[in-house]
């Protein structure tokens, strides 16, 4: 059975509806056509040229990542400068190339609840913005800190004592700095997430939590296997005869 680049993005659509996005994100298709015969499909954090290459290495006719490309507005598509580059090569590969942003972000289940999991987080709850909170048994900020490092690689800095203990965890993928009080509200000892602003880190202990910044890529990383999977198992249901495939290609921590 032939499957176009249409029939994936409906599924994609009902992963994590494109209506979730928000206002001023970049979703859905991006490029090439939504005649696009597939029969490969390699998600990404990122477009990257070493992306790119590898999905015309292993044969891909798709490409779906996270981040989407054409985020802020171009001028014009000359081979100038490295973005330039990449997407006169995107388009010049026929390859159809989705992104699923924050309408992932917003969704449950979705970035921030493969997050929780990946941190055998128990007791998980989701919020607003995509936030999920949930339990981690009763272990102090400077352990959190060395597991969170543990299970999703790379520095991780923490903000608060390092000997306060901490229970119910709130947790926020990639730049979640203006959400913190969200975190407190729903009663969080600590708020994880991939980027903040220093100032705005030690507002948010000053007023009783601890907030740990674990990279961008790092806290996001999770969402794209689970987008995978759900990707290959909503083709599965459908009897749709395509391979879905987690990109090689390593994080930027």
């Amino acid at each position: 059975m032939s499957v176009k680049a249409e029939q994936i993005l409906a599924l994609l659509d009902n992963i994590a509806p494109f209506a979730l996005a928000e206002e001023w994100d970049n979703v859905g298709l991006l490029a090439g056509s939504r005649e696009t015969e597939v029969e490969t499909v390699l998600c990404a954090l990122d477009l990257t040229e070493k992306v790119l290459d590898e999905a015309l290495e292993i044969g891909a006719q798709m490409i779906v990542t996270h981040h989407p490309i054409l985020f802020r507005a171009r001028r014009n598509l000359c081979a100038d400068d490295a973005e330039g580059r990449l997407l006169v090569r995107l388009a010049g590969s026929g390859l159809a190339m989705a992104a699923m942003h924050t309408n992932f972000d917003n969704a449950h289940p979705g970035v921030n609840d493969a997050l929780a999991a990946a941190l055998g987080m128990q007791s998980v709850e989701g919020a607003t913005h995509g936030m999920c909170v949930g339990e981690l048994p009763e272990m102090t900020l400077d352990k959190l800190t060395s597991l969170v490092s543990g299970r999703l690689g790379g520095c991780v800095r923490a903000y608060g004592e390092k000997r306060k203990v901490v229970h119910r965890i709130a947790v926020l993928g990639g730049a979640g700095e203006d959400f913190a009080s969200d975190a407190r509200a729903l009663g969080a000892d600590a708020y994880i997430t991939g980027e903040t602003a220093y100032h705005k880190a030690l507002s948010a202990v000053d007023e009783g939590l601890c907030v740990l910044e674990a990279g961008h890529a790092a806290t996001e990383n999770p969402g794209v296997d689970a987008l995978c999977k759900a990707l290959q198992n909503a083709a599965n249901d459908v009897q749709y005869n395509i391979c879905v495939r987690r990109s090689a290609q390593g994080l930027f921590l």
